[in-house]
């Protein structure tokens, strides 16, 4: 009875040595599947607090983002300088409201 076993356990290690990994390989086939699928269709439901969504600009996710660590790239900074961009471009537009507009001697 002892050597029925010494034959029986290298049989059955070599059995879930071959057959494990193709079945894992098989799952992962499957869920790629699955996936692959669901990418596909379009997604309705709300985006998670890291996502941008596609009408946001990235000024707006940076914002919306500034205190959360890993998010963005010292994101004080950026929102600083999208604030000073927005008082340039008001600058600008305002100077060039006056050189359009004839002076009034």
């Amino acid at each position: 009875m002892n050597q029925n076993w010494l034959f029986v356990i290298p049989i059955v290690a070599l059995v879930l040595i071959v057959i494990g990994p193709i079945a894992v390989l098989r799952l992962q086939k499957r869920s790629l599947r699955a996936v692959n699928e669901l990418s596909s269709v379009p997604r309705t439901a709300a985006l998670t607090g890291f996502q941008q969504s596609p009408e946001e600009t990235r000024e707006e996710f940076v914002r919306r983002h500034w205190q959360r660590p890993g998010v963005v790239a010292d994101g004080v900074t950026l929102v600083d300088l999208y604030d000073r961009i927005r008082v340039l471009e008001e600058r600008l537009a305002r100077a060039e409201q006056q050189s359009a507009t004839p002076p009034q001697d």
